[in-house]
């Protein structure tokens, strides 16, 4: 697998995974673990008998990020992204919240950067004589067809549980999260380190999840997180400049 192949990997899954869970942690009004917010979002908007569009994102939110995550069908989650990155980054500057705008102008520009990824496939739009027989670098990659469509429906499953029973919630999202990386493990191009890295975010991906349940044995989950990702870049980065010394395939 060449190097941008899985800079774009750990990409997808870092954008699948933010929205899939703050989509989650909205639905279950802040019993889901996620790192962005806000977690009571339908709560909050109800009194303006906005509930149904909270509703609505919410929802959006979990099925684009698994989307994402299913590889197969990645390009469409991420151009679903595309509206929802903007109109987020479009709120925090409407309403003046200090330094998130940056944050979400990231994520915004993460997501375009994929997207070019894949530029050969999506290039039709803007120069239509370019049609081309090309399909999605992703559908070479993983060429899988019952995973993705399994992670698309523990994605639906795990909506359903968030309104009836939250803390059953974690349930249906772990085994996503686990089709998603077994969905991955297909590609047998990937070297030993890129490998290591993947089994450490998906460490991180846990803790964050089960960040209640991990308080509940005196471990920090922030603390959990922090080291995942730490150990997760270095070998990143060790595996980025063996690539240098000699190119993994």
């Amino acid at each position: 697998m060449r190097r941008i192949d899985f800079i774009a990997l750990v990409t997808r899954l870092f954008l699948g995974y933010l929205f899939f869970s703050s989509g989650l942690c909205k639905l279950t009004d802040g019993e889901f673990g996620q790192l962005i917010g806000p977690p009571h979002l339908i709560s909050t908007l109800a009194p303006y008998s906005l509930a149904g569009f909270a509703l609505f994102i919410a929802t959006a939110q979990v099925l684009t990020g698994a989307l994402v995550f299913s590889q197969r069908y990645s390009l469409l989650g991420l151009v679903a992204l595309m509206p929802i990155n903007s109109c987020i980054l479009a709120v925090t500057i409407s309403q003046q919240w200090q330094g998130t705008p940056y944050i979400d102008a990231f994520f915004l520009l993460m997501n375009v950067l994929v997207l070019l990824y894949e530029w050969p496939v999506l290039k039709m739009f803007l120069i239509p004589e370019s049609v081309s027989n090309e399909i999605p670098r992703t559908s070479q990659l993983f060429t899988n067809r019952w995973l993705p469509i399994c992670i698309l429906m523990m994605a639906v499953l795990a909506v359903i549980t968030a309104r009836y029973n939250a803390p059953l919630t974690i349930l249906p999202a772990l085994v996503c999260f686990g089709l998603t990386y077994a969905n991955i493990w297909t590609n047998r191009s990937l070297h030993r380190l890129d490998r290591a890295v993947l089994v450490i975010s998906l460490v991180a991906i846990v803790g964050v999840t089960l960040s209640n349940q991990l308080l509940l044995f005196h471990i920090n989950p922030v603390v959990w997180f922090t080291g995942s990702a730490v150990l997760s870049v270095g070998l990143f980065m060790i595996s980025l400049w063996q690539s240098y010394r000699q190119p993994i395939a």
